[in-house]
């Protein structure tokens, strides 16, 4: 588990992700301006309303009114917790993340990774002692090299192997599911006499067990239990050696059905593929695959179970669709699986099939309500239609707000000839600049000077820095003054921070949201010459904020002398000088 992430490598991080680039991975943007332009991957719309200013490091839908910087899109758009997004984002731009001394890791924890490990080197090294293993592996087509980059290994045929060879107490192995307690309280190894594949979590911990027999016995496969450190629907087996290899985002990930067709395609030099772990396919598993490819292809069997195992996958794939993101489903022919069909074609004729026989997501989702449609009691064509649109409705409904939505409901109108989804009025994008133009412009009506030199500084912060420290001569009893000169000391602090950068500082603060409402203006295209400069904008607001602090304390002043009081008639007088300078032009 992580401990906390300095603040100062999150500045860093922000410094050198380029939002364009992460938002284009998810959503295709144009140039327009100063900005990129886009549909609104939040909600649903046909004239872009979503903003990304590159110079800003900053994003924000005039439509639907979200904003943030990459890390908020990332939590936002993918559903990533703050530190997954950290990490996600630190991965692609080659730092590691570096933790404070704090750690959230247990020792109870710390002692499961650990057994776990001793329990990997140990497989490891029987493996090289068991000539019937390295002869199976070998007729499996897995050389030596490939065995050793997943760490596969091999349990011997004993009933106390790990308690008698490993430095790893009973309890950590009982713990980590390594070993059963049976009814008369006596412990034994889970795992005997099988090929053991040891499954990581995504920075390479070993957090469980997978093991094979060699022969036909059963059952097949063993997986480990679910544990303190292992959910099988939450992780994914070859993923961290996929990430390992790839070195970035791959074009596709493939998900296959077993650990050897992960290790047979990554034998021939197909690097893409995961398997899950003896479960149907999750929501989270999906989620987890988006976060490094744009395209999962899922691969079953083309038999009726197949199908099935296909329709699940297809459910927990639907959450996770949205625009510039696909699922496709590949069916092999009977008798075929990932290892035989690979070494029959080739990596590339594989590959090639792959990507000319797998339908899209919405594709098969159709074809597949159209015969479930069709197996009604109502044979005619109007009766197929309204049943099809009576069990599509709720499965198009899991699939998030946004174009690919959009596009799906478009194609269930079209199939069943009535407009089954609605599109909810908007406020049409060009009224809405207009509205929000007329309340974030730099022009003075209305707005105070706080605002103005808040929404400057958000615009360009860099302008901090060409303003002399001692011109700051307000009261910070001006209601917002604290929050100004606070921001401004953030920037003094970190003179190349972004925009992205300062609101990264407040964020889960009482500050956040309004920081965030002045920091989007600006961001629709507007007349240059009609408007301040950011520099000249946030001169007029310091201007003004003197002012007013010296009105406050004339006031004040006035107000001392007025008052009756227990000042002494010198102290009357140095208050009168002090009023009169304050009154001098």
């Amino acid at each position: 588990m992580a401990g906390r992430i300095p603040q100062s490598f999150i500045d860093d991080l922000l410094s050198r992700v380029d939002i364009v680039e992460v938002i284009e991975r998810y959503v295709p943007l144009k140039k327009a301006g100063a900005n990129h332009k886009a549909c609104c991957p939040f909600h649903g719309e046909k004239t872009p309303s979503f903003s990304v200013s590159q110079p800003k490091q900053f994003y924000h839908c005039f439509g639907c009114g979200v904003s943030g910087n990459a890390i908020s899109f990332l939590m936002e758009f993918d559903n990533m917790h703050f530190v997954d997004a950290i990490e996600y984002l630190a991965d692609r731009a080659g730092l590691e993340v570096p933790r404070d001394a704090v750690t959230t890791v247990t020792p109870s924890q710390q002692g499961l990774y650990d057994a776990l490990e001793a329990c990997t080197e140990f497989y490891k090294q029987q493996l090289r002692n068991a000539p019937k293993a390295i002869e199976y592996l070998k007729q499996r087509g897995i050389s030596g090299e490939t065995a050793q980059r997943f760490d596969l290994g091999f349990s011997p045929d004993a009933w106390h192997a790990l308690t008698e060879n490993t430095n790893a107490s009973e309890t950590s192995l009982l713990q980590s599911g390594m070993l059963i307690r049976n009814d008369s309280g006596k412990t034994h190894d889970r795992f005997r006499n099988r090929i053991m594949y040891p499954i990581r979590d995504r920075r390479g911990r070993a957090i469980g067990f997978g093991g094979r027999v060699m022969d036909s016995s059963e059952p097949k496969y063993l997986n480990s239990p679910e544990t303190p450190l292992f959910q099988k629907g939450r992780e994914l087996y070859g993923l961290f050696e996929l990430r390992r290899a790839t070195r970035g985002s791959p074009e596709r990930i493939l998900v296959v059905e077993g650990y050897m067709d992960v290790i047979a395609l990554a034998h021939t030099g197909i690097d893409v593929a995961v398997a899950t772990l003896g479960t149907a396919t999750s929501t989270d598993q999906v989620a987890l695959l988006f976060r490094e490819t744009d395209e999962i292809v899922f691969c079953f069997d083309g038999d009726a179970a197949g199908k099935k195992a296909a329709w699940r996958a297809l459910n927990s794939a639907l959450p996770c669709l949205k625009a510039g993101r696909d699922a496709r489903f590949l069916f092999l022919p009977d008798g075929e699986d990932p290892d035989t069909l690979v070494k029959s074609l080739g990596p590339e004729k594989f590959m090639q099939n792959l990507i000319d026989n797998a339908i899209d997501a919405a594709s098969f989702m159709f074809q597949q309500l159209e015969l479930q449609a069709q197996k009604g009691t109502d044979q005619t064509s109007t009766g197929n239609k309204a049943r099809l649109a009576e069990i599509a409705k709720p499965l198009i409904s899991t699939i998030p707000a946004g174009v690919y939505r959009t596009l799906v409901e478009e194609q269930l109108n079209e199939k069943v000839g009535v407009t089954v989804f609605k599109e909810t009025p908007k406020q049409q994008p060009a009224e809405q600049k207009r509205n929000y133009t007329q309340s974030t412009t730099s022009q003075s009506t209305g707005m105070s000077p706080i605002r103005k030199a808040l929404i400057a500084i958000l615009d360009t912060p860099s302008i901090v820095l060409e303003i002399d420290p001692e011109a700051y001569e307000f009261s910070i009893d001006i209601p917002g003054a604290s929050l100004l000169l606070d921001v401004i000391s953030v920037i003094e602090s970190k003179p190349d921070i972004t925009t992205s950068g300062v609101l990264e500082r407040y964020r889960d603060t009482d500050q956040s949201e309004a920081l965030h409402k002045l920091a989007r203006a600006g961001m629709e295209s507007t007349d240059e010459s009609e408007i301040d400069t950011p520099l000249s904008l946030l001169h007029h607001a310091i201007e003004q904020l003197n002012k007013e602090s010296l009105r406050m304390e004339i006031k004040q002043n006035t107000r001392e002398l007025k008052a009756p009081s227990s000042m002494s008639d010198i102290q009357k007088d140095e208050l009168r000088k002090r009023l009169k300078q304050l009154k001098k032009p």
